[in-house]
């Protein structure tokens, strides 16, 4: 994968420039999981990337590289106030400062992560009076350091993992379970068509607001490290017309190529769920999960 061949600084300052590109396109605002989607739909390589589960050499858990990275890039930004947000809050909001950074001429590792530097010296400074043991936090590991949304990309981690372990039939149990939530009723010909001609499911959709009922087809692929490609896509597309759908839903536990995406888009509407909808999904339903409240301190109880 591309991104091993980059140490860590490279691999920050690689995440810099579209982080600023996706929100100057989307007018200076987007939640945190808009932003890791945009600039991996504008370069698979950071797709690949964000999707990638690494174990942990000392615990043997598995984490994301990627978050580590991600966040640090968000934070560089704000130090220099080319975006601002607020702590535990989602948004991120593009400065005047930010929408005014012309990207072709821009310089990342330059003009941004090198003079954070001086930030992170801050920090080590401040941790080490706090805690004489405690060094500088860009040079601790990945999978150590504790992140604002540490406990939430932690679960996602583990439900990732959970979900790639499936066997593909209990995949496709599990969207069938998921599109249910979401209001699609399954057929017995979705059952009986199930492997035929790239279709795992057949059912209808009714919209409570305009009483307007839609045939739907699905299709699951569960894969741990291909994305879905074109032709995939284009079978589905076939397979759709074959059985008079009026829209398809592709799952998949992995992550869709430009081009798959592209070709989704064209003729008959195809619905895209990837590895991280999944996620989102199945938290905002609530899926075979058991929320948990937990609280936090604010920065009143931290600072001295």
């Amino acid at each position: 994968m591309y991104f091993d061949t980059l140490n860590s600084d490279e691999q920050i300052s690689y995440l810099i420039k579209p982080i600023i590109e996706v929100l100057q396109e989307a007018g200076g605002q987007l939640d945190r999981s808009e932003i890791r989607d945009r600039i991996g739909e504008k370069d698979e390589r950071i797709a690949e990337f964000e999707q990638k589960l690494y174990t942990s050499g000392k615990t043997g858990n598995q984490y994301k590289k990627f978050d580590f990275k991600f966040n640090f890039a968000i934070k560089e930004l704000s130090y220099l106030g080319i975006i601002s947000y607020v702590k535990y809050n989602p948004k991120i909001t593009l400065t005047q400062k930010g929408a005014g950074i012309i990207l072709d001429s821009f310089d990342a590792a330059v003009e941004v992560h090198d003079k954070a530097k001086e930030y992170w010296t801050e920090q080590a400074v401040k941790n080490k009076s706090k805690n004489p043991a405690h060094e500088n936090p860009a040079a601790e590991d990945e999978e150590e350091v504790s992140t604002e949304d540490g406990i939430v990309d932690d679960f996602k981690v583990r439900l990732q993992s959970a979900i790639a372990s499936m066997s593909p039939a209990k995949f496709e149990q599990f969207s069938r379970a998921l599109l249910t939530k979401m209001g699609v009723q399954f057929t017995n010909k979705g059952i009986q068509i199930s492997n035929d001609g790239g279709i795992d499911g057949y059912g209808y959709h009714v919209d409570e607001e305009d009483f307007r009922t839609t045939r739907v087809v699905i299709q699951c692929k569960r894969y741990n490290t291909n994305p879905v490609s074109e032709p995939e896509i284009n079978q589905f597309l076939g397979a759709m017309n074959k059985f008079q759908a009026d829209y398809g839903v592709f799952i998949t536990n992995s992550r869709f190529t430009n081009k798959a995406r592209e070709a989704a888009r064209e003729g008959t509407p195809i619905t895209l769920i990837d590895g991280n909808d999944l996620i989102r999904l199945v938290i905002k339903y609530e899926l075979f999960i058991t929320p948990v409240t937990t609280y936090v301190l604010d920065d009143f109880y931290l600072d001295d």
